[in-house]
């Protein structure tokens, strides 16, 4: 009697997963559940041949021998949170930075123009350009630090995963600039 109240349970209960799996409402949720181990960090990289920006007194103009400082962008790190109810990324930047001038110059308060810059099948989807400020203290040579950019939200498309896009970062150059990292080799080609 109890393997028979057993069987018809089982049958039931079979009928009815049989019965929801075909339905829509079933199928989200099931994708619901599974996107958490689909949806990763995107990769965050800072591109070579704008990791580095000498920066020239503009009064002088353009010149290697006019160069104020040089800024370097040495790594980055991420760190973001995937919503499923927008399917959205957000992303959080933490970007070190190394800005070296010459030695025994007076206080001064600097900035530097970044990109942040999302990607995905080899297009750019978003580009934002910031500013990277600094001090160096009297005197100092070699500054370090880090900025942090919070909150790049990355809209995934339809039938895409986050980890399929890429944030990609550096210094927003002038042809300049770009001239001259090119013939002091600041990066490889």
């Amino acid at each position: 009697m109890k393997s028979t109240k057993l069987v018809r349970l089982f049958t039931v209960s079979a009928l009815a997963v049989v019965t929801l799996s075909g339905c829509e409402t079933w199928q989200k949720a099931v994708n619901y559940v599974r996107a958490d181990n689909q949806n990763v960090c995107p990769d965050a990289q800072i591109l070579a041949n704008t990791s580095v920006i000498p920066v020239y007194d503009p009064a002088k103009g353009a010149d290697p021998s006019n160069i104020v400082y040089t800024m370097q962008m040495t790594g980055i790190k991420t760190r973001c949170d995937y919503s499923k109810r927008d399917n959205t990324t957000d992303v959080n930047l933490r970007i070190a930075y190394k800005a070296t001038r010459a030695p025994g110059g007076e206080a001064a308060h600097f900035k530097a123009p970044y990109y942040v810059a999302v990607t995905t099948d080899g297009n750019i989807v978003d580009k934002q350009v910031h500013w990277l400020e600094f001090d160096f203290p009297q005197s100092a040579a070699v500054v370090t630090g880090e900025e942090y950019m919070d909150s790049v939200v990355i809209k995934v498309a339809p039938q895409k995963r986050s980890f399929e896009y890429h944030v990609l970062t550096g210094f927003q150059l002038t042809q300049a600039q770009i001239e001259y990292n090119k013939k002091m080799g600041q990066y490889l080609p």
